[in-house]
């Protein structure tokens, strides 16, 4: 179980890290618009805060980069969700007598 928590927390770093690499792009080479407030190291917490959804504080997108910010949170969402249900299945799978004999208890009960 904690081979999958770690994978996943590594997997969600890594796409944090690799996600700023569009940003940067499209601010520089394309000109869609740049993130207010933003300098070189703010970038990775700009694509966490995006990432997790958490929401924006100082740092704003200005522009057609939004569109991108937009993409990144809904894809955010989706991996983490994913996660919550992938460790949910893989509890399931790792830890099948705590949680039948929860549900025993929970039968007996009512």
């Amino acid at each position: 179980m904690l081979r999958v928590m770690m994978g996943l927390l590594i997997a969600h770093f890594l796409e944090v890290g690799v996600l700023p690499l569009p940003y940067m792009f499209v601010e520089h080479e394309m000109g869609f618009g740049r993130i207010a407030g933003i300098t070189t190291g703010d970038i990775f917490d700009y694509s966490s805060i995006s990432y997790t959804t958490v929401g924006f504080g100082d740092l704003v997108p200005v522009g057609a980069i939004r569109m991108l910010s937009a993409a990144e949170g809904l894809a955010g969402l989706s991996l983490i969700t994913w996660s919550a249900s992938f460790t949910f299945l893989a509890m399931q799978r790792f830890w099948p007598h705590a949680l039948a004999g929860s549900q025993e208890k929970s039968d007996g009960e009512t």
